[in-house]
């Protein structure tokens, strides 16, 4: 009897047979599709042989379910003609890079991007909850339902950690406003046994990964997990809004820490990411689906706005945004108490355009200012902000010390242009208008609480050190004034002492604001009179603290 002939081994059916579950030959084509006339093709990637490894089949399944989600803050960015237009076609042709499928971003749940734990999520909602309770006033760009869904989840995603990490590294840099922020508005209801009313840096216990009070990281350490998480962010390739306030919070922390450079590179940075996405022109907004993403997108862009404006005049930069959408909507929402602080803000800076700050960077391609046209700025700012007293307190502060500071600006300009005089009718446009501007200031200044200021960061310190130093350099140039006053009158020279006590004061105080505002308080009296024994005491208390900090950072013990 003929032994069976064994049956030759398929190692893959074809397409057809595979779907139809019946015998393939493994021919190509096969018997079977010849015989139905079907396309015989091997295409399927076939799977792998063995047991099945449970996790890290439902790993992949979660990427690929992060892979179709919608990015939060992710905004559909048009074309428009010319070299657009021409990409497009490329595209459409297979010609293009672009064509081919890129990876998904790594920042969503299910990725492989894990936090610090260095930073608990108490430190994090800590930090959230004084820039929402303090810093959200002036700078309402940030949707707190979705942060608080986000520390909610299990795990973050890369771009929303970063987004975090930066607004955390501008908080710790004013550990007061956390402190309070825990007193005033808990971010959770604390526990009987912990309390609010401290002063250190300490963190209390907020939720259950806080076994014990954690002392909050540094903030160059915030800066460090963000350019970590931004190693699993594509935010050049594929660019969103929440890129645009994670760059923008790293301008802040870095400004604050006196870092020029960084500080100008990623506020540039902001700007182009929301050039990229068109979040300067009207009609993207129009085709936004996401009521939210219109309204926190367009305060993006008009906080970018004024903070463009006043960084350039004080660095002597050149201007990138222009007017070009419309402000944010007046509503009856949760926000409709702030808001018409930012449009006051944002009048108060739209008067300086870029033919101003060309003059004022010193351009030569611009025709030189016009006195009329200075003096007609000036009465604009003068009555700018007839009614800030319905504003948050540190809205108020930032209103009232920028106006003051805008008006020191034009008048510095009017004397680099030898446009005053002793004799003008008009104060603004006499040699002796920061004695002015100085005592406004020093009411506005008495008036608001110290959290105020504090609020505002190093920003509000460096206008009022630039008020002081232009009334430093009047007093100098006219020492008449340091006889004016006496006696139960109060005169210039108080004037600038009590700012020289705001700068060392306010969020601590400044070193070097202090030592270079000292150093201008000198000068003033090299008339021969001596120093206010005021002057002295400050500059003493001055020594005292640098003193007092070397020794307790050599007392720190490394980690």
């Amino acid at each position: 009897m003929q032994a069976r002939r064994k049956p030759h081994k398929v190692k893959q059916a074809c397409d057809a047979c595979h779907g139809r579950k019946v015998r393939c030959d493994g021919a190509r084509p096969c018997a079977g599709c010849e015989g139905l006339s079907l396309a015989c093709t091997y295409l399927a990637v076939p799977k792998k042989t063995g047991p099945k490894n449970g996790r890290r089949v439902a790993r992949t399944q979660a990427v690929l379910r992060s892979a179709t989600e919608r990015r939060p803050y992710a905004v559909p960015v048009p074309l428009r003609g010319g070299a657009a237009e021409a990409d497009a076609e490329l595209s459409s042709n297979g010609r293009d890079v672009a064509s081919t499928p890129s990876p998904p971003r790594s920042d969503h749940r299910g990725s492989t991007f894990r936090p610090s734990r260095e930073v608990s999520r108490g430190v994090m909602k800590r930090c959230m909850d004084a820039f929402f309770t303090h810093k959200y006033p002036i700078t309402p760009i940030l949707d707190r339902r979705r942060i608080e869904e986000a520390l909610a989840r299990p795990t973050l995603g890369a771009d929303e950690y970063a987004l975090i990490m930066a607004c955390c590294a501008v908080i710790v840099l004013s550990p007061e406003i956390i402190v309070l922020s825990v007193a005033e508005l808990p971010w959770s209801s604390p526990s009987p046994t912990s309390s609010t009313s401290s002063t250190s840096t300490t963190s209390p216990p907020s939720d259950a990964g806080d076994a014990a009070p954690t002392a909050l990281p540094s903030a160059d350490h915030f800066l460090a997990e963000v350019s970590r998480a931004r190693l699993s962010c594509n935010h050049v390739t594929n660019p969103s809004l929440i890129d645009v306030q994670t760059s923008f919070f790293l301008f802040a922390a870095h400004f604050c820490m006196g870092r020029g450079n960084p500080a100008w590179f990623h506020l540039r940075e902001a700007m182009t990411i929301l050039q990229v996405l068109r979040l300067h022109e009207e009609s993207t907004y129009e085709t936004m689906t996401d009521p939210l993403l219109a309204i926190f997108a367009r305060r993006v862009f008009w906080v970018l706005f004024v903070t463009e404006r006043a960084y350039a005049l004080q660095r002597h930069r050149p201007l990138t945004l222009q007017n070009t959408i419309a402000l944010p909507a007046l509503d009856d929402g949760p926000d409709c108490q702030i808001l018409p602080g930012l449009l006051d803000l944002i009048a108060l800076f739209q008067n300086f355009d870029s033919d101003f700050v060309s003059i004022w960077n010193l351009s030569g391609t611009v025709a030189a200012a016009s006195p009329s046209y200075l003096a007609r700025l000036q009465r604009v700012l003068a009555f700018a902000l007839p009614r800030v007293a319905d504003r948050a307190s540190m809205q108020q502060a930032d209103l009232l010390i920028s106006q003051q500071w805008l008006k020191v600006i034009v008048w510095q300009l009017c004397v680099t242009k030898t446009l005053l005089s002793n004799s003008s009718s008009e104060d603004s446009m006499s040699l002796c208008y920061p004695v002015t501007i100085a005592r406004d200031l020093v009411g506005i200044a008495h008036k608001l609480p110290s959290q105020a200021l504090e609020a505002n960061g190093v920003g509000i310190l460096e206008k009022v050190f630039d008020i002081a130093c232009s009334l430093a350099d009047v007093i100098a140039l006219r020492p008449a004034l340091i006889a004016a006053g006496g006696g139960m009158e109060i005169g210039p020279v108080d004037h600038l002492l009590e700012l020289v006590r705001i700068v060392g004061t306010v969020l601590g105080g400044s070193s070097r604001h202090l030592r270079l505002l000292n150093e201008k308080v000198r000068e003033c009296f090299h008339t021969g009179i001596p120093p206010d024994e005021r002057v002295l005491a400050l500059e003493n208390a001055e020594t005292e603290r640098r003193v007092y900090e070397e020794v307790s950072q050599r007392s720190v013990p490394e980690t």
